[in-house]
């Protein structure tokens, strides 16, 4: 008995036998492509300064950037603003500059903001909480 061992498709047996797959890959492929190219696309921004919040909501309508925030992170926290033609990325990373935020990008195109957490020495300093 001769046994034949079925090979795995190449990619471009993928291409030519299953044309939707193809069509997914490619759009797929495309889309990544394009959020690399919006991080180094330089854009028009006016983001005010002051209260970070409010900045980082204004940045996510002028960049279109997915951005991910805890409003607990962001709290107390303000920035200089941006305004002018920049980057997206380097638009965030000015309006971060100062706190202690950090950003952290998926592979998806999303970035989430990280606050590191804070050493013990730092903790040590507060004023322990009011208990009434």
């Amino acid at each position: 008995m001769i046994r034949i061992r079925r090979q795995p498709p190449t990619l471009l047996a993928l291409f030519i036998t299953r044309p939707r797959l193809a069509l997914t890959l490619a759009v797929a492929a495309a889309g990544l492509l394009a959020t690399g190219l919006a991080f180094a696309h330089a854009r028009e921004f006016d983001v005010k300064g002051g209260e970070l919040r409010p900045a980082l909501d204004a940045y996510i309508a002028q960049s279109g950037v997915q951005l991910i925030y805890k409003m607990e992170d962001v709290k107390d926290l303000s920035t200089r603003g941006i305004k002018g033609k920049v980057a997206a990325d380097a638009a965030l990373d000015r309006l971060l500059d100062g706190t202690r935020l950090r950003v952290r990008r998926g592979q998806d195109g999303a970035m989430v903001l990280i606050a590191p957490a804070r050493s013990p020495a730092a903790a040590r300093s507060e004023p322990p909480p009011r208990v009434e």
